[in-house]
């Protein structure tokens, strides 16, 4: 069963899988100088810094599996000097909000010729 902590989201070139788990947390909060729940607020409402969204997608990216350096280079590349920080932020909300409030597993995909095919049968 996926962790209701993390979250895939399209990020750069492609869709990356996110995880803030708890010692990530922590490392976020030194980097930041403040608890998940101050940087979630300074992101939702405009008084986010610059490295509330870096190390919150950066942390989120290694704690989803990806290596470090490889989510630095991201990091570098899809929110550094050339994307706009309202993208960066959009990104790092979503991740931080997944690890403080949770995010509900997606719902189960219907196998195929599942009901449909009982309620075709049963009205024939």
């Amino acid at each position: 069963m996926a962790r209701r902590t993390s979250i895939d989201l399209p990020f750069g070139d492609a869709e990356h899988h996110f995880h803030l788990d708890i010692p990530r947390l922590k490392q976020l909060q030194e980097k930041c100088n403040a608890g998940p729940p101050e940087i979630l607020a300074r992101l939702a409402d405009g008084r986010a810094r610059v490295e509330d969204a870096q190390e919150t997608i950066r942390l989120g990216l290694i704690g989803g599996g990806m290596p470090a350096q490889q989510a630095l280079k991201l990091i570098q590349d899809y929110a550094g000097d050339d994307t706009p920080l309202v993208e960066v932020i959009a990104t790092a909300l979503m991740v931080l909000a997944a690890a403080v409030f949770g995010n509900p597993p997606p719902p189960p995909v219907p196998k195929e010729g599942g009901d449909e095919g009982n309620r075709e049968a049963a009205t024939s």
